[in-house]
């Protein structure tokens, strides 16, 4: 049996202890953490390449862990984006990230799609064998980009690949077909759930299912309250009270399991949802506005 030198038994220790603890927010320039450059990296650790692409993708994955608001799951972009430059036929980076970056604002917005979309795309070139990265950069595209000619391309070829399932045809034709809705992005959600092949990712569009569910809910109750406000003047005391005067029927159960309130911006939320945003249209860009998201203020939680 091999031994390991001295200084490798010291490091790794220090890893170890190092990654027991709390993960601590990376230093940033500007918007993006600091990391090192990959090609410093290759130069510098050419015979342990493997081992450092290794010890990135630790590091993304204790992002995943830390994240607590956008900027910070967009982070996370950057770690997987070095662990792939330095291994780039680390194919299940690409997948774990692409799920993971994105960032449900409220209302059928996401932050963090470009990154997302960016990394998905990176896997493709570089492991176009793996047909999971295409399903979810065809995901992405239908369910937050509304780009569904694309995702039907994707989707199209993957229904010629042996073993695919049969429903990948009928999924096909519905999106070159259809302009998107709530049915669309549920079914497809469904559908991903259903068709998983580990209990993670199953997991994951378990809950994507319930997200969409939840926001089809809170958009209903958005529009009673409304119709209250429309009818007396006033935003109402409660929920309760939106159901006692008859704009809602009823109250209904949150498919996340949370509890609804009212909020005193006028709208509903979910206790068992922190990405409901409240979105403001203040930076300019290249297309001429950005969605900078706020998170919801304290003082609307229950």
């Amino acid at each position: 049996m091999r031994k390991l030198p001295t200084v490798l038994l010291a490091a790794g220790l220090v890893l170890v202890l190092f990654h027991a603890s709390r993960p601590l927010p990376p230093p940033h320039l500007g918007d993006r953490p600091i990391l090192p450059r990959a090609g410093f990296l290759k130069a510098l650790f050419k015979a342990q390449l493997g081992l450092v692409a290794d010890y990135f993708w630790v590091m993304t994955i204790n992002r995943v862990g830390a994240a607590r608001n956008v900027s910070e799951y967009r982070d996370i972009y950057y770690y997987a984006d070095l662990t792939t430059d330095l291994d780039p036929r680390f194919s299940k980076v690409y997948t774990f990230a692409g799920i993971t970056i994105p960032i449900h604002l409220g209302r059928e917005q996401y932050a963090n799609v470009k990154e997302s979309s960016q990394i998905l795309r990176k896997g493709i070139a570089n492991t176009p064998e793996d047909k999971r990265i295409h399903f979810q950069l065809a995901y992405n595209l239908i369910f937050f980009e509304r780009r569904y000619g694309e995702a039907a391309a994707i989707i199209e070829e993957l229904s010629k690949e042996p073993g695919a399932p049969e429903w990948y045809s009928g999924l096909a034709t519905r999106l070159y077909a259809q302009a998107g809705d709530f049915s669309t992005s549920l079914g497809l959600a469904q559908m991903m759930r259903d068709g998983a092949e580990d209990e993670e990712t199953r997991a994951y569009y378990e809950r994507r299912v319930n997200e969409i569910l939840q926001e089809q809910l809170l958009q209903h109750i958005d529009t009673a309250i409304q119709s209250y406000k429309s009818r007396v003047g006033d935003l109402p005391g409660s929920l309760d009270a939106v159901v006692a005067a008859g704009d809602l029927k009823e109250l209904p159960a949150d498919p996340l399991g949370g509890q609804l309130f009212l909020g005193t911006d006028g709208r509903a939320y979910s206790t068992a949802s922190r990405f409901r945003l409240e979105l403001i249209y203040d930076e300019k860009t290249d297309d001429g506005e950005r969605i900078v998201p706020k998170p919801m203020d304290s003082k609307n939680a229950p």
